[in-house]
């Protein structure tokens, strides 16, 4: 899959570098969203210490919490440039970063940033790029604010409910990669993306590969993704550390999804539906080990407009899955499913300014801990009520 994946690449850089030679002057643009929120978060029904939970999760603490804060969500500003180099080839740049409205902490070039060329066979790019797996699922955004914000179905969909580790996480927005987009062929578009290891030794090799086909028909959007991570340790690093894998030299891992997405929109009505299936594999482990967790996540989100007013809501579930332990041992998901509920409103005030109001209900089962915080963890089995007010404004 890499060889195929590296000749696609060297095939798509040749095509484009030979369809144009004339240069033109840059033009380079500065945007950005901005969303702070005051939110009420509130924490209740933890798995009391003691309780029997999975096998894959650390032992439960029955602490509960609530608190007000100020968050900045995911707000960000970016620059970006192109350049026309003549006969339809166009080399392209960006700089993007997260900037923190409520504490000041912003970061540069630490969300998508990265250099290519776009040309009539397709687009090429390198640098720290959102997968295809992402890019092409989970497209209807909830009122525009729902990345890194607790009415996100990120973590039910794309990671394990067992622990806190991103290591699982199928939503990455991927350094040191290089990915390819084709042109839109009667509706058809196919991207890829390679990361590999830079780290690589004798017994490790940890690559990202991801694949997403998309199809667009008026008002019709269907998607089929699939993204393969070798020796990151997803099920390992989101275990208790008897279980864990991670230290063993001799151990490898190879975690995979499949998505698939479909999209429809009416007049003033959009509704989407999403399906993942994830697998985390484990080979060469100790007996007692992890060597297997598998489970199933869906959600359906709906968003309507009524004039200057749009009306939002979500569902997402991800199931308890079936886990293996090395040498047959008994491995339990007992109480690893969780569910979320997200509710909202947004009223607009000029083509770049909006409030909105949103709220969610993360229920956990008795093993989880399902994350949809600006900060920390919830304990075990708690479910995770939020209420927040926040303006919208782009720029």
């Amino acid at each position: 899959m890499v060889k195929r994946t590296n000749r696609l690449a060297v095939i798509a850089a040749g095509a484009l570098l030979l369809s144009g030679a004339s240069i033109a002057q840059d033009s380079v643009v500065i945007y950005g969203k901005l969303y702070p929120q005051l939110s009420h978060v509130n924490t209740s029904g933890a798995t009391p210490t003691g309780t029997p939970v999975s096998t894959l999760s650390t032992p439960a603490t029955g602490i509960n919490f609530s608190r007000t804060e100020l968050a900045a969500s995911d707000s960000w500003m970016g620059f970006r440039g192109t350049e026309s180099l003549g006969g339809g080839l166009r080399a392209f740049w960006q700089i993007e970063g997260n900037v923190a409205v409520d504490s000041g902490t912003s970061q540069f070039a630490n969300r998508n940033t990265h250099v290519g060329l776009s040309g009539s066979v397709g687009t090429l790019w390198l640098g720290k790029i959102d997968t295809p797996y992402k890019r092409a699922g989970d497209t209807l955004s909830f009122l525009g604010v729902s990345a890194r914000n607790h009415v996100s179905n990120v973590n039910l969909m794309t990671r394990m409910g067992s622990g806190t580790s991103l290591s699982s996480s199928f939503h990455l927005r991927q350094p040191n990669s290089i990915a390819y987009d084709s042109p839109v062929l009667g509706g058809l578009r196919f991207m890829a993306q390679y990361a590999p290891d830079e780290e690589k030794t004798a017994t490790r090799n940890a690559y990202l590969q991801s694949y997403a086909g998309t199809y667009t028909l008026n008002n019709l959007y269907l998607a089929l993704a699939h993204e393969i991570h070798q020796d990151r340790f997803g099920g390992s690093l989101n275990s208790p550390a008897s279980r864990s894998n991670f230290a063993n030299q001799a151990a490898s891992s190879r975690d995979l999804s499949t998505r698939a997405t479909a999209k429809y929109s009416f007049k003033d009505t959009t509704v989407e539906f999403d399906y993942a299936w994830k697998t985390y594999q484990e080979s060469g482990g100790a007996v007692g080990r992890f060597a297997s967790y598998k489970n199933r996540a869906w959600l359906i989100g709906l968003q309507h407009k009524i004039g200057a007013v749009t009306l939002a809501t979500s569902y997402a579930r991800a199931s308890q899955g079936v886990c293996s332990l090395v040498g047959g041992a008994l491995c339990s998901t007992d109480g690893l499913e969780a569910e979320q509920l997200n509710l909202g409103a947004s009223y607009t005030l000029s083509k770049r300014t909006y409030f909105y109001l949103i709220s969610s209900r993360l229920k956990n089962g008795k093993s989880a801990i399902f994350s949809n915080l600006s900060a920390g963890a919830p304990a075990h089995g708690a479910d995770i009520t939020q209420v927040s007010l926040g303006i919208s404004h782009n720029f």
